[in-house]
């Protein structure tokens, strides 16, 4: 059987390995959102390029050659254009899909959590206004201490003489 706090524990480390999945599918969606428009911009400078040499080359020659040549450049840059803001929204789409779906499992952890006892505990500590108090270690009685490794500890003195206390995230 396990405890709220384990139960807490197990909730926080599959939130930890949900959002590291989340926040490499981001990434790699951002990476290939990159290499696409590079892909486009590229394409569009070669249409261009190809559409500046074909108008030279033709200069010379019938103007009826030269106007079509200009009009199929004109042409590849405006499928260029399109096929580059297709791309780019179908990205953009998936790219916030990703992010809502991450924002979901987020607040699904959450109210995973609040619904356990500890959640109701500390709904209840919060409704008191103890919550932050406690969290901050701010309450009479209770002191900060170092601890080892740098870690900051609440303690309190028992009435044994002995400190008890946890350690301040």
């Amino acid at each position: 059987m396990t405890t709220g706090a384990e139960r807490g524990q197990q909730l926080f480390a599959d939130l930890l390995e949900t959002m590291q999945r989340t926040t490499a599918t981001m990434e790699r969606l951002d990476a290939e959102q990159k290499n696409q428009c590079r892909t486009i911009e590229q394409a569009a400078e070669k249409a261009s390029k190809t559409a500046e040499d074909a108008a030279e080359a033709f200069a010379v020659s019938k103007p009826r050659l030269m106007t079509y040549a200009a009009l199929c450049a004109v042409i590849l840059v405006c499928v260029g254009w399109l096929v580059g803001g297709w791309m780019m929204y179908r990205s953009g789409w998936a790219t916030g899909d990703a992010n809502g779906y991450r924002r979901a499992i987020e607040a699904n952890a959450a109210a995973s959590w609040a619904n356990t006892k500890s959640g109701v505990m500390a709904k209840r500590l919060d409704e008191m206004g103890n919550l932050q108090p406690l969290a901050a270690c701010n309450l009479p009685g209770f002191s900060i201490e170092k601890g080892e490794k740098g870690s900051r500890w609440c303690v309190v003195a028992g009435k044994d003489g002995q400190f008890h206390g946890w350690a301040i995230p």
